[in-house]
């Protein structure tokens, strides 16, 4: 089989179990574009003392890829790169690796090479790239607040979000450009849908690039489990669907490409039909609520070899 390139879109643990399952198909060229708007944590202070973009799901991602290689070389570095200060004054809660990060980004000139640098030191074959070279910040407004920062974006989210943006607004690299202008196969999500899937889609340039790729197939992963009420703000004859509501928001963004769902068959609610065309499989939570990687190896497989 030809060689297909498969990009995927998000952050978080839902990005890293997908670019795990993804990258044991040896008939995949595979990347990453990750979400670096988290300011939470270690990532949320050594953003405001480093003035940097956010590391931890790309950190996290590349765990995930490392993890993979299971060489005893690979699982000792990820092992470091995944260590957690305690009881040391400043260092506590840092992650080792978000440091490592800082370190090495402090010698090169884009945080995109710094990734790369830290993709080939823990021997990772899978292309991994921040959404964006430039620090920026998630904002979402309501309908009687804005909400500055994802953490703040993500505990409010339940409110009812109408307009999500970034401030300020930023550039993608050439290298996530490029990458979707090639790709045969893009995956959106799993994962947080305001604060994982969509930042990156708020980058017009991403939107043109994917618009304008005739080849590409855009996929939707839907989570598990609905992120939020059904009954959320939801007005009179409003469809009670999340998924399709999700769909429409991405629509909002100015994606015009058809989006194909893929959704758990204990998802399908009366209304599936407004989020044709989708795909029902049988994918189960595992103990953590992520798609058992089993179910979640054949669905992916049979989406990217229908291309």
């Amino acid at each position: 089989m030809t060689d297909i390139n498969v990009t995927c879109i998000g952050g978080g643990h839902g990005l890293g179990h997908l670019l795990e399952v993804v990258d044991s198909f040896n008939f995949v060229n595979l990347t990453g574009i990750v979400s670096t708007t988290d300011n939470g944590g270690s990532t949320g202070r050594l953003r405001e003392s480093c003035d940097t973009i956010s590391w931890g799901d790309i950190r996290y991602c590349l765990s995930k890829l490392s993890k993979a290689a299971s060489t005893k070389e690979s699982s000792t570095k990820t092992l470091l790169f995944e260590f957690r200060f305690d009881k040391l004054g400043d260092l506590s809660g840092h992650s080792l690796g978000n440091l490592m990060f800082c370190a090495v980004d402090s010698l090169c000139i884009r945080p995109t090479e710094t990734v790369q640098v830290m993709r080939e030191y823990l021997g990772i074959k899978a292309n991994i790239l921040p959404m964006s070279d430039i620090v920026t910040n998630l904002v979402s407004h309501c309908e009687n607040h804005c909400y500055v920062g994802e953490v703040a974006v993500d505990e409010h989210a339940n409110q009812g979000i109408n307009k999500l943006v970034l401030t300020p607004r930023v550039n993608p690299s050439e290298e996530v450009l490029h990458n979707l202008k090639n790709a045969d196969i893009l995956f959106l999500g799993p994962g947080s849908f305001y604060t994982s899937t969509l930042p990156c889609l708020l980058m017009d340039a991403v939107i043109d690039v994917i618009n304008h790729n005739t080849k590409l197939k855009v996929y939707f992963i839907t989570n598990v489990e609905n992120e939020f009420n059904n009954n959320l703000n939801k007005q009179q004859n409003e469809i009670d669907n999340e998924i399709y509501n999700q769909l429409e928001f991405i629509k909002k963004l100015g994606l015009t490409k058809t989006v194909h769902s893929l959704i758990p068959r204990h998802r399908v609610c009366p209304s599936i039909q407004f989020c044709e065309p989708y795909t029902i499989a049988d994918l189960p939570a595992d103990t953590i609520g992520q798609h058992q990687q089993p179910f979640y190896r054949e669905q992916l497989l049979e989406l990217i070899q229908r291309l």
